[in-house]
């Protein structure tokens, strides 16, 4: 069998055989005969990023074949601002000699891992960019995440939501210090990390979720390696002053951001940890709310860890009417026969019993009762009559 492959411009057309497979590559993708400059060039298009005048930095972790890279880019920040280097990995094939970028948060970016050979990105590095990207399509306000410390543990909220380059929105990002000054991962992901000088760098977790999260001017930064899987809770870095791509610190903190995909997202209307922030008119004031107690910058907040997005409501057991010696058994509002009647059922119906309650006494098929039914319909029937799984106490 012959394998003809035939390159027009940015388009790869692969025929085997008899049939042809057609591979275009990323539309957006930034294309140049040198790799720095392709990923450089890729960067600084991306909408938000803040040019400061220095050069992106590329930093290129993995090839193959010398027509495959893979790595991050960050542009770094001015010694004025406050904030995150934007960061982003990037895929790159060199296809007639040119590189074909494509960065994350992207659909040209997942659409080139999934054509990249394994050597370059795992199996479960693909599975995780591709969910990333579905699932950033509609997140949920609860963000599902922890506040970046241990729970049930307080750190002070240093500084309220602000832009990731201080006052221009969105509004992403918060400063944290406190305890031993232990960060810790948000939620589980994979964790990467770039521009890494002096015992400092930008750290990122990719969230499956759809969310992404940074954590920039920390120091002792964790030895995993770049795709490794972390947990909610994994050691991340201690807080610290760190620049090791520019911008400006002042007290050892986290400057924790929040981004949506590979986007920065405001953190206003978004739990964490169990807190739900609101953003103030100007950066780094607003407040964060738990249980009706607000709190506002330099106070505290207790880290009350990641929660569940909500899942399908559980599936009932069923249960089997039998009437007796009656047509029918009456449904009522409550839990007795003083309460209005509202239908019936007869011998044979199935329903489901959400929890039963004490109430009037009635004789069913063995013998009197005072133990009613409530059924998901809202709707009570006397337990005389109902056969099946006991089913738990009412709540009060």
């Amino acid at each position: 069998m012959k394998y003809l492959l035939v390159k027009t411009r940015l388009l790869t057309v692969t025929v085997v055989g008899v049939g042809v497979l057609v591979l275009p590559a990323p539309a957006n993708a930034a294309a140049t005969a040198d790799l720095t400059e392709s990923v450089s060039t890729a960067a600084l298009a991306k909408p938000g990023v803040e040019r400061s005048g220095a050069a992106p930095v590329v930093e290129t972790t993995r090839q193959v074949s010398g027509t495959w890279a893979f790595g991050s880019t960050t542009v770094p920040l001015s010694a004025a601002a406050h904030g995150t280097p934007q960061s982003s990995l990037f895929v790159a094939h060199k296809v007639d000699g040119r590189w074909v970028t494509a960065l994350s948060g992207s659909t040209d970016f997942v659409d080139l891992v999934g054509r990249a050979p394994a050597g370059l990105v795992s199996d479960s590095e693909r599975k995780l960019f591709t969910e990333n990207q579905v699932n950033a399509q509609e997140i949920p306000a609860d963000t599902g995440l922890s506040l970046p410390w241990p729970t049930g543990v307080a750190w002070y909220m240093g500084g309220g939501p602000h832009g990731n380059s201080a006052a221009v929105p969105p509004f992403s990002s918060i400063d944290f210090n406190g305890g031993d000054g232990r960060v810790l991962s948000a939620g589980p992901g994979k964790v990467y990390k770039s521009c890494v000088r002096n015992g400092s760098g930008l750290v990122k977790v990719v969230h499956p979720n759809g969310y992404s999260t940074t954590y920039y001017h920390m120091t002792d930064l964790t030895t995993l390696a770049d795709g490794a899987d972390v947990q909610v809770g994994t050691y991340l870095g201690k807080t610290g002053n760190g620049l090791p791509c520019g911008g400006s610190s002042s007290g050892a903190h986290v400057h924790f951001s929040l981004l949506h995909g590979d986007s920065h997202i405001g953190v206003g209307g978004r739990t964490i940890g169990g807190w739900t922030f609101t953003e103030g008119d100007t950066p780094y004031r607003g407040q964060a709310e738990h249980d009706g107690r607000r709190v506002r910058p330099g106070g505290r907040l207790v880290n009350y860890g990641a929660t569940t997005p909500p899942g399908p409501p559980p599936v009932l057991p069923t249960s089997t009417v039998d009437a007796g010696q009656n047509a029918a058994v009456n449904l009522r509002e409550g839990p007795g026969s003083r309460y209005r009647v509202v239908g019936q059922v007869t011998s044979g119906t199935v329903v489901r019993v959400t929890c039963s309650a004490r109430g009037s006494r009635v004789r069913g098929i063995r013998g009197s009762t005072t133990l009613w039914d409530k059924l998901d319909s809202g709707q009570w029937i006397s337990d005389g009559f109902v056969v099946g799984p006991p089913a738990p106490a009412c709540p009060r």
